[in-house]
């Protein structure tokens, strides 16, 4: 049987967050905000980069969240390096003007309705020489190969399209627009890439079920039957078992400078 392996890499948490943090090249001593930090998979990566004098500012509008980064860092919180802050990511930033080398904004621009906004309060709060690294997936670019493609079809742009009760807005093409939205900014330097993290097979380690089981979870409130959905799931892993499964995520991000 034929051994297949794909030279993109697959979507792994502690990779991909570790990846994000060293985008910021951030030195020893430095001040990073993690800007939407979520559960705070970036948080411990960023504490490392920042060393024992650096500080990192977890911040996110989600309060059980925070208490959860909280949770996992108790020495970083009691010694001041960990830092957070419950905020509202539409409006105005909490913090000083060029109070920080470094900015983390991952999977949170499509939240917020008025992104330029958003990117103008990056830009204030970055020192001169600091960086900003925003990223997000392209949620309605992902790639399956099914033998329904009607129902991938309204599958993936279903789940793109539509808004979750705890976001703002949604742009399931956000991560293709990201450059565009960027150039546009007060940013003055920029540079992006686009990697494509692949699975070819539907298994628990892969980041492919969690999407794909998030979309069922969520296909009603988009107007796909659960039975369907179900049906349509299960047949990507027929697909697997057969070793014929093919999910590929795009992931964009641009590292923009203030000048």
């Amino acid at each position: 049987m034929l051994s297949m392996h794909s030279l993109n890499p697959s979507w792994r948490r502690d990779d991909f967050h570790a990846r994000v943090a060293a985008l910021t090249a951030i030195k020893d001593g430095g001040t990073v905000l993690d800007l939407g930090c979520g559960q705070g998979h970036t948080v411990s990566h960023l504490l490392a980069g920042v060393g024992a004098s650096g500080k990192v500012v977890a911040a996110d509008r989600n309060g059980g969240s925070l208490a959860m980064v909280s949770e996992r860092h108790p020495h970083p919180c009691s010694n001041g390096r960990l830092t957070s802050v419950e905020l509202d990511i539409t409006r105005p930033l909490p913090f000083e003007s060029a109070s920080f080398d470094g900015v983390v904004c991952q999977n949170v621009i499509e939240c917020v309705a008025d992104r330029n906004r958003l990117l103008a309060e990056i830009a204030r709060i970055l020192k001169p020489e600091g960086s900003a690294v925003i990223g997000h997936y392209d949620f309605d670019g992902v790639l399956l190969a099914s033998d329904d493609r009607a129902m991938t079809r309204r599958m993936v742009h279903g789940y793109a399209d539509h808004t979750q009760n705890w976001q703002d807005a949604s742009e399931g093409q956000m991560g293709r627009l990201l450059p565009g939205l960027i150039a546009g900014s007060s940013f003055s330097h920029a540079v992006t890439e686009t990697v494509l993290f692949v699975d070819l097979a539907l298994s628990r380690e892969s980041y492919a079920l969690d999407h794909l089981t998030g979309m069922v979870a969520l296909s009603k409130e988009f107007g796909v039957p659960e039975d369907s959905a179900r049906e349509w799931l299960a047949a990507l892993q027929a697909r697997s078992d057969a070793g014929r499964f093919y999910y590929a995520l795009p992931w964009m991000y641009v590292v923009a400078r203030p000048i």
